[in-house]
């Protein structure tokens, strides 16, 4: 079995983290390739930049055929719809996973998130999950996503700060809000005492259950495949691959 792990950013330096906890998880007789976004934001801290990289994202899987599933790295699922409907194989984004496994664990999730300005994200992404009634809120850590690797026990203190903020709101299971905290998870659990989930561990994880257990997409309702659809002025736009990769489901 194979798996591929999109880092829909362009972080070589990210995607040396994540590949460290997915190569642990897909042990053989798995196997996985971490790969970058081609092109687009060097980290994914807005709405600009999730859009952006979604569309990255979406010939990468293309490229790897091979593949039993998907795991999409990064916290905020960006475009995560757009590669279920469109990818043969199971795709999970790592923060759909985290949250499912925090529900298995305790009784409200907190999420350990970089900026300030990603607060409104994560509340908007779990609203969408419909999981309001098993969320503590987030917790910013005042840092930027590509200085979280930089000093870890810097990183590990302010971790601990902010989660014992979310534990007086009621958390009872912390989510490491990106996957640039990837590998804290077990050094955090030992200082707060509480259920750590690591989103990189978790998707990867929970892609290999699904692909195990024989599990795929339902093509009936959300991501039903979508129809054909014209593609015009394609050329105003796009690179030349990336045209090609979109007239395959033109109309015209």
């Amino acid at each position: 079995m194979h798996a591929l792990v999109l880092n829909p950013n362009t972080s070589a330096e990210m995607s040396a983290e994540i590949r460290r906890t997915a190569e642990a998880v897909f042990a053989p007789p798995w196997s996985c390739e971490v790969v970058n976004a081609p092109a687009g934001p060097e980290s994914l801290e807005s709405w600009r930049d999730y859009a952006l990289a979604a569309v990255a994202a979406l010939p990468l899987v293309a490229a790897h055929p091979t593949a039993a599933g998907v795991v999409l790295a990064c916290f905020g699922d960006p475009g995560l719809a757009a590669l279920k409907e469109t990818t043969a194989v199971p795709v999970v984004g790592i923060a759909e996973a985290a949250m499912s496994q925090a529900l298995l664990v305790g009784g409200r999730f907190g999420i350990l998130a970089a900026r300030e300005r990603a607060t409104s994200l994560m509340d908007a992404l779990v609203q969408g999950y419909g999981l309001g009634a098993r969320y503590a809120g987030t917790t910013p850590l005042g840092m930027p996503v590509l200085e979280l690797q930089r000093d870890r026990a810097v990183t590990l203190r302010t971790l601990a700060a902010a989660a014992e903020l979310l534990t007086r709101r009621g958390a009872d299971v912390l989510l490491l809000g990106c996957a640039g905290l990837s590998g804290f998870r077990a050094d955090l659990a030992a200082r707060t005492g509480l259920a750590v989930i690591d989103p990189v561990e978790a998707g990867c994880r929970l892609l290999r259950v699904l692909v195990e257990s024989g599990i795929g997409i339902s093509r009936s309702g959300l991501y039903a495949a979508p129809p054909p659809q014209r593609m015009n002025g394609l050329d105003a736009l796009f690179s030349p691959a990336m045209r090609a990769f979109l007239e395959r489901w033109t109309t015209g």
